[in-house]
């Protein structure tokens, strides 16, 4: 490379920047670079170039102005020569580099913003202190006051981050889920999702965090598609809350169904239908696919086996707990 850059060329390029940006683009060393027509842009200059447009990110000077800056360079020092064409082949090598040096700085500020982001919600979700939690905050410029909900996503993907991100939410990936604060709309999707209730500062926060993990685990349970709020599923959350009861009342409940001696499981299939569909043996015989004699035959012999009134409220009420106790300890298939 030439020792000094043209003088001429030089002094035209810095009267069209301020210094600040000629400091930031190095433009000494573009037009040491281009100044020497006729050879390939060598591998330092090109390290060089695309760490210099990453400072130019950094300090907010637009792509466009670095290409620009590069290509008022590339004229100004154009040689009138045969070596032109490989002239053009050295601006194009260096602008392909610029573009790079920019995008990857681009890159690498956007994963050092998801990391803060991502300490951010570890500490709101921990047990720090709200005064240290606020502090980090602060620092990331992301307000936590007000009332805001919790939204935890049961996979992690581009998709579902870019729908959380678009509505304003503050989103990071955490152990294999999306954890997102949400202070507006709930952008829906088809994924599985728990919804906290909206709490009040940090304390309300990490409450509500509670609650979408619950309904979340609820949700997965009762094979739920799309956000489900923690409301719910409270009854579901109430009654699981002490799994070994739960277990004897289903065991009590539906033992006598499944015996193969009985009839088999489709009496504990032809029950959960029957409370689902209102108590119509109609539409129960159209979800099942059978005649309706059929249903009412299995509905006594359920009647019978189980020793429950059918049309007693509360022994219906002890078949439903017991159906969807069955659900939830992953005994019988959602529906």
């Amino acid at each position: 490379m030439a020792e000094n850059p043209p003088s001429a060329a030089r002094a035209s390029i810095l009267a069209q920047i301020p210094d600040a940006k000629a400091v930031a683009l190095d433009v000494d060393l573009w037009l040491q670079v281009l100044s020497r027509p006729g050879e390939r842009l060598p591998a330092p200059a090109r390290t060089r170039l695309a760490a210099a447009a990453g400072r130019a990110r950094e300090a907010g000077i637009p792509l466009a102005t670095v290409v620009t800056t590069w290509l008022a360079v590339g004229s100004a020092t154009h040689p009138e020569s045969s070596d032109a064409a490989a002239h053009l082949r050295l601006i194009s090598a260096g602008a392909a580099a610029l573009c790079t040096g920019y995008a990857d700085g681009q890159a690498e500020a956007i994963r050092r913003e998801e990391r803060r982001r991502g300490l951010l919600v570890e500490a709101l979700l921990s047990d720090q202190s709200p005064e240290q939690v606020q502090e980090l905050a602060t620092q990331l410029g992301v307000e936590l006051s007000g009332r805001r909900s919790v939204l935890l996503v049961g996979e992690v993907s581009e998709t579902v981050l870019e729908r959380l991100h678009d509505a304003g939410a503050l989103a990071v990936p955490q152990r294999g889920r999306i954890v997102a604060i949400i202070s507006g709309r709930v952008p829906r999707g088809p994924e599985t999702a728990g919804l906290g209730r909206p709490g009040l500062g940090i304390p309300g926060l990490r409450n509500s965090y509670a609650d979408a993990k619950r309904a979340l685990s609820m949700a997965r349970r009762l094979g739920l598609q799309g956000i489900v709020p923690y409301g719910d599923v409270l009854p579901e959350a109430l009654i699981t809350q002490d799994q070994s009861t739960l277990r004897e009342l289903v065991d009590a409940t539906l033992t006598p169904l499944r015996s193969t001696r009985n009839g088999g499981p489709q009496y504990v299939e032809t029950a959960a239908v029957w409370l689902q569909e209102g108590l119509s043996v109609a539409a129960t015989a159209r979800a099942l696919a059978v005649h309706e004699r059929t249903v009412r035959y299995r509905l006594a012999r359920i009647a019978k086996l189980t020793s429950l009134d059918l049309q007693h409220s509360d022994d219906r009420f002890r078949l439903e707990l017991a159906i969807r106790g069955a659900r939830l300890l992953g005994e019988v298939p959602a529906r």
